[in-house]
């Protein structure tokens, strides 16, 4: 029986012994370059507190000034199994420590954690909620898949118009010159995810040359940015073993119609209840009231400010646009945030904020959405009002 080069994700070298590979995973700088290393214990981890802390250098800030390259410490957060060795292998998804008291300045999975903290119990003003709020978040991840140059492999500009091509769920399109390893790819990444137990919702063919998508999600709390970043990880992964490249940048292609989005889904208890409509109205009431800059700068804390770029190209007619907030529910097209068909059939469920980039960095878009729409930090003047959070204990 021949062995197809795709299905080497087992090692070829068999090991019987009790020693068990721990592949530590970690987030740069950056937000969303992953990297990783990895160790061998004695016995399997039975959780994730299990699993040792290890140092690893890393810089302190977006900037990654050489002065700012600091030893940390590296803690474990969430354990997965791992797709790659099997079980009772595992991927560990780590985040970065100036020591074990302090986090790293980059760290922004200890700051989302203490914004959810706070929704069930304000140390600065004693409020707590009547209903606790149980945040759930969903990120639609978008990526491209490329070669060395980072040019989406199928990309042909003098055969096809990108521009008035429609590929998104397509099957068997003329445009199809590397779709079927495209395919392999995202259909191997979606069953690695489910091997690790990577919280994934299913995947699909976007609209763009070589474009993919996945969603991750519903997760509680930090465990989007836990999940999502491993997911990350392992699509990384997949794609050196078939040669390949993937990108999260938002424009692939400077000029072109391509962007890449990471549209992210919120909803607390009152918004999934019955009659939880009035809830969702409110939240985006507050988005449309809130500084976008500030709530962007979350959104896409990187430097590259591809984000800005994405939201200023008029070629395509899916994404918002800069600094024109605008809600529809029932043309997702230029909306900024949009409430989806089903939940106003159902009137409840979630509201999706489209404005975040493909390098959305999970725990800060997460904090921020909560701080937009619960707590009103980023409220414009004059709507102070509405930063009282016990609105969502009387909306009726």
């Amino acid at each position: 029986m021949t062995t197809h080069k795709y299905d080497l994700m087992i090692p070829e070298i068999p090991y019987r012994g009790n020693r068990v590979v721990l592949e530590y995973v970690f987030v740069n700088h950056t937000g969303f370059e992953l990297c990783s290393k990895t160790r061998v214990v004695e016995k399997e981890p039975k959780c994730v507190e299990e699993c040792p802390l290890w140092d690893n250098y890393m810089w302190n800030d977006v900037h990654g000034r050489l002065e700012d390259l600091k030893d940390m410490i590296l803690k474990p957060v969430a354990m997965f199994e791992n797709p790659f060795y099997k079980s009772p292998h595992k991927l560990v998804l780590c985040d970065f420590w100036i020591s074990k008291e302090q986090p790293a300045a980059i760290n922004t999975r200890y700051t989302c954690k203490k914004t959810m903290e706070k929704l069930d119990y304000d140390q600065d003003t004693g409020y707590r909620p009547k209903q606790p709020f149980e945040p759930w978040f969903g990120i639609e991840q978008e990526y491209f898949v490329t070669s060395d140059d980072g040019i989406p492999i199928s990309y042909e500009p003098d055969k096809f118009d990108y521009e008035s091509m429609v590929l998104v769920t397509k099957i068997g399109h003329q445009h199809a010159k590397n779709v079927g390893i495209e395919r392999e790819l995202s259909n191997r990444h979606l069953m690695a995810c489910l091997y690790a137990g990577v919280d994934i919702g299913g995947n699909i063919r976007e609209n763009d040359a070589s474009q993919w998508e996945y969603q991750i999600g519903p997760c509680s709390g930090v465990s989007i940015g836990d999940h999502l970043n491993m997911s990350r990880y392992i699509l990384h992964r997949l794609a050196e073993m078939f040669g390949l490249r993937v990108t999260l940048h938002p424009v692939p292609v400077h000029g072109s119609p391509f962007t890449s989005s990471g549209h992210l889904n919120f909803s607390t208890s009152h918004m999934r209840a019955k009659g939880g409509i009035k809830f969702i109205r409110h939240a985006i009431d507050m988005l449309s009231k809130s500084d976008e800059d500030a709530l962007l700068k979350m959104y896409d804390p990187t430097l590259t400010h591809e984000n800005k770029e994405r939201l200023t190209n008029t070629s395509s007619p899916w994404h918002p646009q800069l600094h024109k907030f605008t809600c529809d529910a029932t043309n997702k097209a230029k909306s900024s945030v949009r409430i989806p068909p089903l939940v106003i059939v159902n009137e409840c469920g979630y509201l999706e904020d489209r404005r975040p980039s493909s390098t959305i960095d999970p725990y800060a878009a997460a904090e921020g959405i909560v701080k937009a729409c619960v707590f009103g930090d980023f409220l414009n003047p004059g709507f102070e009002s509405l930063k009282d959070v016990c609105i969502w204990d009387s909306i009726h």
